[in-house]
């Protein structure tokens, strides 16, 4: 009880999330659910969602509406940035939707496969990182192989911070000021992150 006031009196304390009222929700997860169809899941980052309105989950360009939506076991009927939710789609094919894929309005999420960023290189990583060094890219729930060119020096030592560009494996859907984690392969290893 004494967890649950302390956590809910920090919850509070946080200040209103801004938005820039373009919604835009990383899957976590996709499965179908008996009599309601395909339900996926994830925490709303940016704008808002209702029941009714359609939307579109890209990089895989399925188009569908929203069925209903719960966030805590509860059923609501609109939801604001920050909040975990499972969201019923109607028109959705679950094979056609997959972890990392993010649910937005239609035509204001537009794919890509290369991605411009601020690295802070870990001081703890055991090698440099070297132009066309292939790494995983993390960013909300999307995981993809990448090659990185490395664009302000020839290699970024440990410890360093670079401008990079990474070419993706597989297009996704990521927005400016988003924050990412970079890792190697082989052996696993978080080398850094950065926005």
């Amino acid at each position: 009880d004494e967890l649950v006031a302390a956590l809910s009196a920090l919850l509070a304390g946080l200040p209103v999330r801004v938005t820039q009222g373009t919604p835009r929700l990383p899957i976590d997860r996709v499965f179908t659910m008996s009599g309601f169809g395909v339900v996926v899941t994830g925490t709303l980052l940016d704008g808002a969602l209702r029941v009714g309105q359609d939307v579109e989950i890209q990089p895989a360009g399925v188009r569908a509406r929203i069925r209903g939506m719960q966030s805590h076991e509860e059923e609501i009927t609109a939801a604001d940035p920050g909040r975990r939710l499972a969201v019923n789609l109607r028109g959705a094919d679950k094979l056609a939707l997959r972890r990392g894929d993010v649910v937005g309005l239609p035509g204001v999420w537009l794919p890509t496969a290369l991605i411009d960023a601020w690295l802070r290189y870990l001081p703890s990583a055991h090698l440099p990182l070297e132009h066309d060094d292939e790494v995983k890219f993390f960013v909300g729930a999307a995981e993809v192989m990448a090659h990185v060119r490395v664009l302000d020096r020839e290699h970024v030592l440990p410890g360093e911070h670079s401008w990079v560009q990474l070419r993706l494996e597989h297009p996704i859907v990521a927005a400016r000021g988003d924050r990412y984690i970079l890792r190697r392969a082989s052996p696993p290893e978080t080398i850094g992150g950065g926005v």
